[in-house]
């Protein structure tokens, strides 16, 4: 299953994110997180993919990133979270 990720991964779109990650965990197909086009991203957001990563890992669910944007990237180093979202950077 492929999620594809807004432009900008914020409070405003969590709650419907939320839906769909869970949707992820509760099926058998790969999970794949479509990052290619996240501008942005706030504390919410991230700490929602955070969350859905430790429960993945939990599952024993691989998670996949699908190219993700620079943008993305540099959030997510600058906030220290490559590890937590096991992005490679």
């Amino acid at each position: 299953m492929t999620i594809k990720l807004q432009s900008e991964l914020n409070i405003r779109h969590v709650a419907e994110l939320k839906g769909l990650l869970t949707e992820a965990l509760n099926s058998d197909a790969a999970i794949i997180l479509d990052a290619s086009e996240v501008d942005g991203a706030d504390a919410a957001g991230l700490q929602l993919l955070v969350a859905f990563i430790r429960q993945a890992s939990l599952k024993k669910r691989p998670v996949e990133w699908h190219k993700p944007a620079e943008g993305f990237l540099s959030t997510v180093k600058l906030m220290g979270l490559n590890d937590a979202l096991e992005i490679q950077i």
